[in-house]
């Protein structure tokens, strides 16, 4: 892999925090969650803005409005429902997500999530979120 000398670009990738992934709730995740959690974090969208000195500033803009189409797990990546709502649920229970809208099962609507950071509450044992 080659980079520009004048100017370093990352190549296009997904940014974890240290702290997501060394918590004892992701540690804990099992089967599907891990793999899952990282799609979703791969559907975060950053915007870089400036400060009044100039510093790029990174947000992420969408986190509390991600879809994620069982239909798309299926088709994209060949994970079966079952897998994929184990591993959803999973990750509402350790506190990684949080339903923001739950979609119809024909009337092509579809469930929006957000990102949450509860997870560094969790503890063996507890339950954050539950599908209602």
């Amino acid at each position: 892999m080659t980079y520009n000398k004048k100017r370093a670009k990352l190549p296009p990738g997904t940014w974890i925090e240290r702290e997501l992934f060394q918590s004892n709730a992701f540690l804990a995740l099992r089967g599907f969650a891990p793999q899952l959690l990282i799609l979703f974090l791969a559907k975060r969208q950053r915007s870089n803005n400036t400060d009044r000195k100039g510093a790029k500033q990174y947000q992420w803009s969408n986190l509390d409005s991600i879809t994620m189409t069982y239909k798309e797990l299926v088709q994209k990546h060949g994970i079966t429902v079952t897998r994929a709502t184990r591993a959803i649920d999973e990750l509402l229970a350790k506190g990684f997500l949080e339903v923001r809208h739950q979609g119809g099962c024909y009337q092509q609507d579809k469930s929006v999530y957000a990102l949450i950071t509860k997870w560094t509450f969790w503890r063996p044992g507890t339950v954050i979120n539950k599908r209602t």
